[in-house]
């Protein structure tokens, strides 16, 4: 599960952190969850913002196609799902770079609570999928007469 952190230029810009993470979980746990983020084949890079009361979640997803990408709300975890298939046969071929991860991926954010799933848009356009959340309004106390009996 991923949760939304602030961006800071000090971050390191490679996920090498990923791959040690996932090596650790294999050792140490064993046979890996297949509903379990950390089990993906890759992870798309991620942007995420608020933009007039707005969450604003950005995933670079070059070469997946839109109609298999699943976005979906449940306990307001925000969960991204989808898969880039290589359309190549690479047998044969002497490559001298491969850099590009295929395979399925999965992302999790958590959002506040009393995010309306209904109100949630997801756009997908060169590459980049957007998904707006609008922030849910917070709540205001209300007066209640207090009758004489």
């Amino acid at each position: 599960m991923t949760t939304m952190i602030r961006w800071s230029p000090f971050t390191p810009r490679f996920h090498f952190h990923h791959h040690v993470d996932e090596m650790l979980r294999r050792v140490l746990d064993g046979a890996a969850d297949g509903a379990d983020e950390r089990a993906s084949s890759w992870l798309p890079a991620v942007e995420g913002w608020i933009e007039n009361g707005t969450y604003v979640i950005q995933l670079a997803l070059p070469g997946v196609d839109p109609k298999g990408v699943e976005v979906s709300l449940m306990d307001n975890i925000l969960t991204v799902k989808g898969e880039r298939k290589a359309d190549h046969d690479p047998a044969g071929k002497d490559y001298f770079a491969r850099e590009v991860e295929y395979g399925a991926f999965q992302r999790s954010f958590t959002l506040p609570e009393g995010v309306d799933a209904a109100q949630v848009e997801a756009k997908y356009a060169n590459g980049m999928l957007e998904v707006s959340v609008p922030a849910p309004r917070a709540a205001t106390p209300t007066t209640i007469e207090v009758k004489a009996a």
